[in-house]
């Protein structure tokens, strides 16, 4: 929950218990945690027994400097001229807490795929109109005339990739895990086609409105070679690969013009394709679904696909981005599938442990992981899941038990903790309490930890609260359901937010050097080929043979021997693309802690999103039952 102490530092839920001390330590290069936080995610209210009220669960968001001022209590000016110097207006004050209603992870991943779809429908409407208007009348005539198409674009569901960005990562954490991967956006690479295919995947209307046909003025005179009696006798200069002469001033302004109207009319259209994507909720009524749950008990909760953005100022450019809190299942039903959520989430903790942790740090861990993983399986959710409670307590035993009690017995202080594995890690969790006030005494801690190395297991409140790796581990856990949130003290955000790029279409960087193969190589290289600006023409033949028919001379032109219509790169060459793109990523918040990517106020959106989605506070407020 969150904790408004004196120095204002967010405690999780997972570490409530134990009242952690400041410990004065050197700290790394960077901001301190209290001067760059200002929205911190706060207590989640979950309230699954409100769902089955047809209340829907949200969690709180607390703009900090806004509730300091709040603390402060309101000034009267009348009373005291100066009360109110230097401070906030009394209204902008009381307005320090946000609430967010969760959404589903599959919605989430539904909205991402239609965000690469748009960004598909631009990118052929684009091309397509570069390339036909630069090749009219033949292109005019198979794809707007004719309307030759190839399938519709139908990209798949994308996948679920767990961004940590480092600008949010505790200073001190960059330095104890090195090298440093805090993995790309999910996005990354993903502003492509699945296939690029010589003819359009999109409909003629989408990039031959106000296109005609032109036959003038003449584009090219082919290039052309003489066969007389099967002996060639001339051949134009670079034939068959040049044309005898091309209009080259033609050629110019067509791909200015197509490129001049691309960005001029599909590019703002892209821009409110994507804002109505993320602004709109799905279902358009959010309160339908609550209704149509049908449910009377935890059990039947289920994973209902809804998406119900927030708005923290928009998507826009440096104006902060479109957000989501995401549930995998408001309960989870599959016992052993709780159990594999909850052993990758040891896995990330324990990797953790081995890279950056000393033997008491290790203590902190095992305890701080059990005891959140305890109220897990204690959780009222899981009253009637046959075996739940048993099959996560078992597993449990399993990985920790026997590391706790062999580091128990090595260091002094823990060395009386017996018992039960419960009765362990609450009599460890008492013992840690003396070593924390023993440092925050300023006592020398040498006989309590047994001269074992003390590496920070608590750290300077001054940067982040709680115990700080344990913490920052948990921007490495996955999406998970509402229970497992609750338990562990974090929640995973949905993002999209638009960041300015300079590249070309194709993206030259949408491949994977790390996994570079002959299969992605020539997908890759076959991508850029394909799409690069340039002009079909046709070399010919002229053959001249003595025919019988009474003996004449016939001569007529034929496909040229040396190949078929020859390209002839036309500047730019390849489309470029210098503007903002929407991307979109999964991001893991531990409770108390910055959410990231984010700007000015939730609900607040700039410019002209504000026509596009509805007032979504007020048409959440009664499905958040306030």
């Amino acid at each position: 929950m969150f904790c408004p102490l004196s120095k204002h530092i967010c405690v999780s839920k997972g570490l409530a218990l134990l009242p952690f001390v400041a410990l004065a330590l050197a700290q790394a290069p960077g901001p301190k945690y209290e001067e760059w936080t200002k929205y911190l995610l706060s207590a989640p209210d979950y309230r699954l027994e409100q769902v089955l009220k047809g209340k829907w669960p949200y969690l709180e968001v607390l703009r900090k400097d806004r509730l300091q001022e709040y603390q402060k209590g309101p000034c009267d000016p009348q009373k005291d001229p100066n009360a109110c110097q230097g401070r906030m207006p009394w209204a902008e004050a009381q307005a320090h807490e946000f609430r967010l209603p969760m959404s589903s992870l599959e919605a989430t991943r539904e909205v991402a795929k239609d965000l690469r779809k748009a960004w598909q429908r631009f990118e052929e409407r684009y091309y397509w109109r570069v390339i036909t208007q630069l090749n009219n009348p033949a292109f005019y005539l198979a794809f707007c005339t004719f309307g030759l198409k190839g399938p519709d674009l139908n990209p798949p569901l994308p996948e679920v990739k767990l961004n940590i960005p480092s600008e949010s990562l505790d200073t001190a954490m960059l330095g104890k895990l090195t090298p440093f991967d805090p993995g790309k956006m999910a996005s990354a690479g993903l502003h492509s086609l699945d296939r690029y295919l010589p003819i359009p995947q999109i409909p003629r209307q989408d990039f031959c409105d106000d296109l005609g046909l032109e036959i003038l003025p003449i584009m090219y005179i082919p290039g052309f070679k003489v066969v007389i009696q099967g002996w060639e006798v001339f051949r134009t200069p670079g034939y068959p690969s040049r044309p005898l002469w091309f209009n080259w001033d033609a050629a110019d302004a067509r791909v200015k013009a197509a490129m001049e109207h691309a960005w001029q009319k599909y590019y703002p259209e892209y821009l409110r394709e994507v804002a109505e994507i993320l602004l709109k909720p799905r279902p358009s009524d959010p309160g339908s679904f609550v209704s149509n749950l049908g449910i009377t008990d935890f059990a039947n909760l289920g994973a209902p696909k809804v998406y119900l953005p927030v708005p923290w100022q928009g998507h826009l450019l440096n104006g902060g981005a479109v957000v989501a809190p995401v549930y995998t299942e408001l309960v989870p039903r599959d016992p052993q599938v709780l159990w594999n959520t909850l052993q990758n989430m040891w896995n990330t903790y324990k990797g953790l442990i081995d890279r950056a942790g000393s033997e008491v740090e290790k203590v902190y861990y095992y305890v701080h992981f059990y005891r959140s993983a305890r109220t897990l399986y204690n959780s009222r959710a899981f009253y009637g899941i046959p075996g739940l409670a048993d099959t996560l307590k078992q597993g449990l035993v399993r990985l920790i038990e026997s590391p706790l009690r062999t580091l128990t017995q090595g260091i002094p202080v823990l060395k009386g903790c017996t018992g039960s594995l419960d009765q362990v890690a609450d009599c460890a969790a008492s013992a840690l309490m003396k070593v924390d006030w023993a440092v925050k005494a300023g006592n020398d801690v040498a006989q309590l930890t047994g001269n074992k190395p003390q590496n920070e297991p608590i750290k300077a409140g001054k940067e982040s609260p709680g115990l700080w790796k344990f913490e920052e581990a948990k921007r490495w856990l996955p999406p998970a359901s509402l229970p497992v949130y609750e338990a562990f003290g974090y929640t995973t955000f949905f993002q999209a937010m638009n960041i300015l790029e300079a590249t070309n279409v194709p993206d030259i960087r949408n491949i994977d050097l790390s996994q570079i193969n002959a299969s992605n190589w020539v997908g890759w290289a076959w991508s850029q080929l394909s799409r690069l600006i340039v002009y079909w023409h046709m070399p010919i033949t002229i053959d001249i043979r003595v025919e019988y028919c009474p003996p004449c001379v016939l001569a007529y032109p034929s496909p040229p021997l040396e190949g078929p219509a020859q390209p002839l790169g036309v500047p730019p060459y390849t489309l470029p693309f210098v503007a903002e793109r929407t991307h979109w990523r999964w991001v893991s918040v531990p409770e108390g802690y910055e959410v990231p990517g984010v700007m000015g106020t939730p609900y607040k959106v700039l410019g002209d999103l504000g026509g596009i989605a509805p007032d979504l506070s007020a048409l959440y407020r009664p499905l958040l039952g306030r």
